[in-house]
């Protein structure tokens, strides 16, 4: 089969309330809200010819955004579609947006990827890399105090997830990225420490928010070694 591509520049903004933003694989960064959100459909101002694979990819990409983001409420605009056939069946979406916190006037870009599925007209759990994008972001030394949290809420997700193992995070590769004047933006990779019990290379995204002092958004990945 023929493989193409199509790039679509759209806009779609949803203002909607944060939920619990833990994942599967994410230290925990707030306490979950009394009452659950609503969260409103995207506004659509353009296509890119399949109204269902636009709906379906803006959805879970909005609602991933809602579930990870520690704050209040949250606008997004998803500003690109590119869309790849990976099978007869799937469809590989990938783009760009962007987001903005609260009444924060800064707009923070992030990627994005998803697979559509063409027969139930559904989107996977997409993954978004928040930062990266916009050309006024500049990295800057790394926060020794930061970097200690980080690894202490990652060792206490791990220890959770798999038992009381006392893991430990050796983490030799760390950069940290400002974008604007709230978010830092802190990559970092190393070896997750499991004693007996073994270790496995670790990757961690994370963001703080230097105007609320605190954690937005605190992901990692197990057995994945970063590329260079």
């Amino acid at each position: 089969m023929t493989r193409r591509r199509r790039t679509i520049r759209v806009l779609l903004l949803a203002a909607c309330l944060a939920t619990v933003p833990v994942l599967a694989q994410s230290a925990p960064v707030a306490t979950p809200p009394a009452v659950q959100p609503t969260v409103p459909a995207p506004q659509r101002l353009a296509t890119s010819g399949d109204e269902a694979l636009d709906n379906a990819v803006a959805a879970v990409v909005v609602a991933a955004l809602v579930e990870q983001m520690n704050t209040p409420s949250i606008a997004v605009a998803i500003e690109s579609f590119d869309v790849v056939i990976a099978s007869v069946r799937d469809r590989t979406v990938s783009g760009q947006g962007r987001m903005r916190l609260g009444d924060d006037a800064e707009w923070i870009g992030f990627r994005y990827s998803t697979l559509y599925d063409t027969t139930f007209a559904s989107a996977g759990y997409p993954r978004i890399m928040i930062g990266g994008v916009s050309a006024g972001e500049r990295e800057v030394p790394n926060d020794s105090v930061l970097v200690r949290q980080l690894e202490e809420r990652v060792a206490v997700e791990l220890d959770r997830q798999f038992g009381d193992t006392e893991a430990r995070l050796q983490l030799d590769d760390i950069t940290t990225v400002e974008g604007g004047r709230r978010l830092l933006r802190i990559n970092a990779a190393g070896i997750a420490d499991f004693g007996r019990n073994g270790n496995t290379p670790v990757r961690i995204e994370a963001l703080y928010d230097q105007v609320a002092n605190a954690w937005q958004r605190v992901n990692y990945e197990l057995g994945v070694a970063t590329a260079r």
